[in-house]
């Protein structure tokens, strides 16, 4: 489901604007980063707690473009005023 909703975020966004694919392939590296350290970890490539932790840094990445990243400054500057906090 992950990459699927990046790839969401990444449409909703070109719906808004005009934005770079560099947003939609460095969600797209977070993700696959987070499922390929997630799935190395569980079928025992390595050792499941470092699979967790770059699963889990993987998914620090996403959260950052999403939340500070280029993303973020996109979403916030072209998102009419009555969805602003």
């Amino acid at each position: 489901t992950v990459p699927l909703l990046m790839v969401e975020f990444y449409l909703i966004l070109r719906a808004i604007t005009n934005v770079s694919q560099g947003i939609f392939w460095r969600l797209m590296i977070g993700t696959v980063v987070m499922l390929v350290g997630g799935y190395a970890g569980e079928i025992g490539y390595i050792s499941a707690t470092l699979g967790f932790i770059i699963g889990m840094l993987g998914w620090a990445y996403i959260l950052y473009e999403i939340f500070a990243g280029e993303a973020s400054k996109v979403a916030a500057d072209e998102a009419p005023a009555s969805v602003h906090i």
